[in-house]
């Protein structure tokens, strides 16, 4: 009866993760601007209890801050779209470059494979042809995907709005949830018990505050360092090339990679020299030493500790689940449920298995 039973609570279990990672997936157009908002609530409550405290009204301090961080985004928008008018008024140039360097290619490969660059070009043109007939329906998609983009960002945002207005309802509705009762004041208390609501509220809040405050910082200073050594190897749009390769460091291991990719392959097309990619290549393994070393780990990895198998396996997972937004988000919701876990006796051991550190973290 015994073995009955455990089977059957296994298949409950089983099958309420089932229905709970279905539904995350299903329903992911509603979740991910929620989710993102939540995170950036949790981001902007130090800078609104700040305001508060100089006397402006919860509504108006919780303007203040989404509205500052859309004039910060607005910001790095209009300094992308500037850098990328720039590198497309240099197209002709570049097509010169690229057109003697394919040229040069197709002289290599009539002697390697005994193909004349004739029939060589027509390859290329019947390809050129066929990209340029699917161009249209790629641009339409293009728009339609920055439309969804925008109108979930401007979704966000309002969450992110509301978090910060109602923030002292959502955790009430926890304290009424858990003991019911209600918290007088949105500060845990000090020493407060373990599994106290309050101080685990207060952690989550201290951990997705740490992470997307440090990761933002993270990326900034990623895009100072590309641009600069990108403009000092003597690389043309070097600020574009070290916004885009920052902001990409957002997806966790794959980021880093592609962001650092462009940059040597555009060094590639247009330099008649091979130092230059060589020197990218040898200048971003560099940065990512220092950014996984010393950045991440003294900016970001104090407040999410995640082992790295763990990080993988949400990254992949997050992938699948949402797509892009999943690999974002899924990390720091990653480390939101490690600090529950440690703070609930019975679900400790998971939290354990979460965490890169040898011992227990939270004791009774």
């Amino acid at each position: 009866m015994s073995k009955l039973s455990n089977l059957q609570r296994f298949n409950q279990v089983l099958l309420a993760f089932l229905l709970v990672f279905g539904l995350m997936k299903l329903a992911a157009p509603f979740l991910i601007p929620v989710a993102t908002g939540g995170l950036f609530a949790m981001m902007l409550v130090p800078v609104s209890r700040k305001l508060e405290k100089w006397g402006l009204p919860r509504l108006v301090a919780g303007l203040v801050c989404i509205l500052t961080v859309l004039v910060i985004l607005i910001v790095v928008l209009i300094l992308l779209i500037n850098q990328l008018t720039s590198l497309l008024s240099d197209l002709p140039q570049i097509s010169d470059t690229m057109t003697a360097k394919l040229n040069h290619l197709h002289n290599l490969l009539a002697l390697k494979i005994n193909v004349s660059p004739q029939k060589q070009h027509e390859y290329l043109k019947k390809e050129v042809k066929d990209y340029i007939a699917s161009l249209s329906q790629y641009i339409a998609g293009f728009v339609r995907v920055a439309g969804t983009i925008l109108a979930s960002f401007i979704l966000t945002m309002v969450y992110a709005f509301f978090f910060l207005l109602f923030r002292q309802k959502l955790r009430n509705f926890v304290y009424l949830a858990v003991t019911s009762r209600i918290q007088p004041s949105e500060q845990p208390i000090i020493g407060a018990p373990s599994r106290d609501p309050g101080l685990i509220i207060g952690k989550i809040t201290h951990v997705a505050n740490s992470y997307v405050s440090g990761l933002f910082l993270v990326i900034m200073i990623l895009s100072a360092a590309n641009a600069l050594g990108i403009y000092l190897i003597g690389i043309e749009h070097a600020l574009f090339f070290g916004l885009m390769a920052g902001i990409l460091n957002l997806l966790p291991y794959i980021g880093s990679i592609i962001g650092s990719l462009i940059p040597v392959l555009f060094a590639l097309l247009t330099k008649d020299s091979l130092f230059y990619p060589l020197a990218l290549i040898g200048f971003f393994i560099f940065l990512q030493m220092v950014e996984s070393y010393v950045l991440t780990p003294n900016i970001t990895g104090a407040s999410i500790r995640l082992n790295p198998m763990i990080t993988l396996m949400g990254l992949l997972f997050g992938g699948f689940i949402w797509g892009i937004p999943g690999m974002i988000l899924f990390i720091p919701y990653l480390g939101i449920v490690k600090v529950i876990f440690d703070h609930v006796k019975k679900l400790r051991p998971y939290g354990y298995l979460m965490g890169k550190d040898p011992g227990m973290e939270v004791t009774e």
